[in-house]
């Protein structure tokens, strides 16, 4: 690990991954290469499961890394690697980075994002294990960086901002974070950037020759790029195709399920009506009150 961009989302992450590698670096990590290969591991670190070396296991052969959820655990991260260079990138204000976030938190959280707008997709949490633990590391991530579980937020387009977002929280997340960084990394080994500064200060920070490539400009709030781009790029990665398998085989076993109980019942009801119509009526009396036992004690 050589360098940690310890910047909030929507700070220019996207651009510095980009020029990370123009300068050089071989194996960046981003938003989405942390979901790619580390999703299990993110769910262990926010279970408290996991102990702060497993940060070194799982960037023991990358050089740097960007965004969520590495940038939220940049302390943890630096002392595996003390080392490393930190990057803070900044906003022009903390006004300007709400804002910002506030336009991807509305985009990302009216997208049916687990399973492209299918009828199941409000269940797709309950009916894959994977789109399940992508919930829970995304709700940990947005509650870090905005203040609120946004993706329990309900209408997000009746208002601006939408009601549920409150700016004074999302202004005072990264307000803190920032602090925090600037405080506790030593001052020759940080770098408080502005990606509209350019290659200048940057490779000056880092002692690498400018490019002669302008500087990336990935993050730009207009267009489906930078940090949303990312979003998009996650969901249909080997994971997110392995959320999908996982939904359609629990779709299939619910209708073989169902089917076979249909079947079932209509043989046994064959059955006993071909023997007797009074069996019948008993078999289903009996039937109701092996189901209803369970169901009342709940509500004792």
């Amino acid at each position: 690990m050589k360098v940690i961009c310890a910047g909030f989302p929507k700070t220019g992450t996207t651009s510095m991954a980009k020029a990370f590698r123009l300068l050089g670096y071989n194996n960046v990590h981003d938003h989405t290469e942390h979901f790619s290969y580390n999703l299990e591991n993110y769910q262990r670190i926010y279970e408290g499961t996991a102990t702060e070396e497993l940060f070194r296991e799982m960037y023991e052969d990358v050089d740097a890394v960007t965004d969520t959820p590495a940038c939220l655990f940049w302390d943890s991260i630096l002392r595996e690697f003390p080392d490393a260079k930190v990057i803070l990138t900044v906003r022009d204000s903390a006004n300007a980075w709400s804002t910002s976030m506030v336009n991807t938190c509305r985009y990302f959280t009216t997208q049916n994002w687990y399973s492209g707008g299918h009828w199941y997709s409000p269940l797709v949490p309950y009916l894959s294990k994977t789109a399940a633990t992508v919930r829970y590391v995304y709700s940990h991530i947005c509650y870090y960086i905005t203040g609120m579980d946004i993706i329990q937020v309900g209408d997000v387009t009746s208002s601006d901002p939408p009601i549920g977002y409150s700016m004074i929280c999302f202004k005072n997340r990264y307000t803190q974070h920032n602090a925090a960084v600037q405080a506790l990394v030593p001052s020759h080994q940080l770098l408080v950037y502005n990606v509209k500064e350019g290659w200048g200060p940057l490779c000056e920070f880092l002692g690498k020759e400018v490019p002669e490539e302008p500087f990336p400009n990935e993050n730009v709030s207009h267009k489906k790029s930078g940090y949303v781009a990312s979003i998009h790029e996650v969901l249909v990665m080997d994971y997110s195709l392995r959320a999908e398998r996982e939904v359609k085989r629990s779709l299939c076993w619910m209708l073989m399920t169902t089917v076979t109980s249909g079947i079932a019942g209509y043989w046994l009801v064959n059955r006993h009506a071909a023997r007797s119509p009074t069996l019948i009526v008993g078999s289903v009396a009996d039937s109701l009150k092996w189901v209803s036992k369970p169901l009342l004690s709940i509500f004792r």
